[in-house]
């Protein structure tokens, strides 16, 4: 009974602590465009050094990524790496012309922070506050806006950037880089600075859910919040087959129904609260960082195996449970395990192919919840974003986090399918995620686009100082191997390991 108590206490006294230090006051993160342009000159001088062949990437410590994929080609003998760590200061915020200056590796938590000080948001605000801007870009972020304003590459206006020689590019200026670089995985240039849109920010977001019993009503309800122009955000979330809710919300400045938040590490997780709560207002920056803990709702488990999900669970454990902490476990763990236990993957699939998608999903893989995000399509050439297309003016982002229904699995046969039924469908993956494509089926969603982003390359001279984009996010045959080999202990064993590994690295252990 000591024991217990005693660690009982310990965790109050942790749970407290955590609360007042991610309480207190930050420390400024701007800087001045000459500071900026000063620590730019640095960062050219090392390109000076670069040996012939070398192929630029970013120099990053793994364990801020927000990738779950292995950076093996960091391995590589040409890697020459580029470290924009420090660039994470924002230069100048201009509410009257509404834009935001600032460099690629501020986060959307810290930036939007700031933002808020102002009045002012960006249009699109990715759901992790870890993302940084120069990522979303990159990689191709979007959230629960992106039904009107598309993914946050749609709301730049210019960017600087090493390819490898310093250019600055926009839609006016140089716009093949300037559209190349989205989604391009930093594989056409380096982001060093970026202007963005903003916009007035709202005090809260009403949000009211309407469920649904079948896909096609809820795709159906998703699709027409593009039409009707009175949705500020709209998502969905599917708990199975027969239980989908569409949640739509309303920018406000005063609470018009019970107020409920989602930043302090004890309160109940939004995917929980909306299930239950049909109408709720969220405090905005609540809102944009909602699925912070419990990383959407990947991270239940670890709930479920300290007795259950309650308030007194979440205020000794919930701090453990941020999306900060929980990739820092995973990356300094094996991702073999992750890819052996779980699916994570991101979906870009035409409105109008949606309900197959979810459909077979169902059928072949059953993994619940889904996240359902609708975005608005682009025929800028960003031909490498999984927004882009010609034809197609809206896709749904299908977000697929959690256990297939059969279990264990073949992670290879499960992701193979998924890939499958994207080419047949005319979607795309995000490729944040492990990257089980073929070379075969990702000439088939990406062979044209690379070809036209390889000319942009040639054409500024940056065709051999970068990785190829399968080269560079691909998993190797080596991962492969390792990924389908079968777990060594049942589900409940891997999942005690991982518990074990966030206690020791939040405890300093």
């Amino acid at each position: 009974m000591t024991s217990v108590l005693g660690i009982a206490v310990t965790g109050i006294v942790l749970g407290i602590l955590t609360y007042y230090f991610n309480s207190s006051k930050r420390l400024s993160i701007y800087c001045t465009n000459g500071n900026h342009e000063h620590r730019l000159s640095r960062i050219l001088s090392t390109l000076e050094s670069r040996p012939p062949g070398s192929k630029l990437s970013l120099h990053r410590r793994t364990l801020q990524s927000n990738t779950i994929r292995n950076a093996s080609h960091k391995n590589d003998p040409t890697y020459f790496p580029i470290d924009l760590s420090s660039f994470n200061h924002v230069i100048e915020i201009d509410t009257s012309a509404q834009f935001v200056i600032c460099e690629p590796s501020v986060s959307f938590g810290d930036l939007l922070r700031e933002l808020l000080k102002a009045g002012m948001t960006t249009l699109v605000v990715p759901e992790l506050p870890g993302i940084t801007v120069g990522g979303a870009i990159a990689g191709g972020g979007l959230e629960s806006s992106s039904h009107r304003h598309g993914q946050v590459s749609d709301t730049v206006l210019e960017i600087e950037c090493l390819a490898p020689e310093l250019r600055v590019c926009s839609p006016e200026i140089d716009r093949n880089l300037f559209y190349a670089i989205s989604a391009s995985y930093n594989t056409c240039a380096l982001m060093t600075k970026i202007k963005l849109k903003i916009a007035p920010a709202p005090q809260y977001i009403s949000l009211t859910a309407t469920r649904y019993d079948k896909f096609q009503n809820a795709v159906e309800a998703l699709d027409s919040a593009k039409e009707d122009g009175k949705s500020d955000t709209i998502e969905g979330i599917a708990y199975s087959s027969n239980e989908i809710l569409v949640i739509r919300g309303i920018h406000t400045d005063s609470a018009e129904s019970s107020i409920r938040t989602f930043t302090r590490h004890w309160d109940k997780w939004y995917y929980k609260t909306i299930r239950t709560s049909s109408q709720i207002t969220v405090p905005y920056y609540d809102y944009c960082f909602r699925y912070n803990y419990g990383s959407f709702w990947m991270a239940d488990y670890v709930l479920d195996m300290m007795g259950g999900d309650n308030i007194i669970t979440r205020f000794l454990i919930g701090a453990f449970l941020d999306t900060k902490h929980l990739f820092a476990v995973l990356h300094s763990g094996n991702l073999s395990d992750l890819g052996r236990m779980r699916i994570i993957q991101d979906c870009y699939v035409p409105v109008d192919r949606a309900v197959e998608f979810l459909e077979a999903e169902d059928k072949d893989i059953g993994v619940y919840p889904l996240w359902l995000c609708p975005i608005k399509g682009t025929s800028t050439p960003q031909v490498l974003a999984s927004h882009y297309s010609e034809q197609r003016g809206s896709f749904i982002n299908v977000g697929i986090y959690g256990r297939p229904r059969q279990f264990p699995f073949d992670p290879q046969q499960v992701h193979s399918r998924i890939i499958d039924l994207l080419i047949e469908y005319g979607g795309r993956s995000m490729l944040y995620a492990q990257t089980w494509h073929t070379p075969t089926q990702f000439g088939e969603m990406y062979g044209e686009a690379l070809e036209q982003v390889n000319q942009v390359k040639n054409g500024i001279g940056g065709d051999d100082c970068f990785f190829g984009l399968y080269e560079k996010v691909a998993l190797s045959s080596t991962e492969r191997e390792e990924l389908v080999k079968p777990m060594l202990g049942t589900e409940a064993e891997e999942t005690k390991k991982v518990v074990v590994d966030i206690m020791k690295r939040r405890l300093g252990l």
